[in-house]
């Protein structure tokens, strides 16, 4: 079950990072840019400075797309939903191991013919 959801969660992220990535194209699109014009590493750094402020530029733009904020929303829900399945799960798991062993160290101390109160014994005089 928890399979499921981990499922939808990388459906979501998949379709999520889908439309952050055609956002990202439409603003390289529209500033006409067609790559690196010379060869000097001034002009070089300048141009990646202004792509990378166009991309954290278009990264504020898609978070004001209202699907984008939609898809946001359900991710967060798929992901909450996700680990606490996951959680649940982990957690009976864990649950079940201790009460066996609290199980077998109950039986293992009948076994021996131990209370398990070793205190008791140690005060009494001879």
């Amino acid at each position: 079950m928890s399979q499921d959801r981990w499922q939808d969660v990388k459906a979501k992220v998949e379709g999520l990072g889908l439309k952050l990535k055609l956002h990202l194209e439409q603003e390289a699109d529209g500033d006409g840019t067609e790559g690196e014009s010379s060869g000097e590493a001034h002009a070089a750094i300048e141009e990646m400075g202004a792509k990378l402020q166009d991309a954290v530029n278009s990264l504020g733009n898609a978070a004001k797309d209202p699907a984008i904020r939609a898809d946001l929303k359900d991710l967060g829900v798929l992901l909450r939903d996700a680990m606490n399945e996951t959680f649940s799960t982990v957690g009976a798991e864990v649950g079940g191991i201790l009460k066996k062993t609290k199980g077998e160290v109950a039986a293992e101390h009948e076994v021996e013919g131990d209370d398990g109160n070793d205190d008791a014994d140690e005060g009494e005089e001879e």
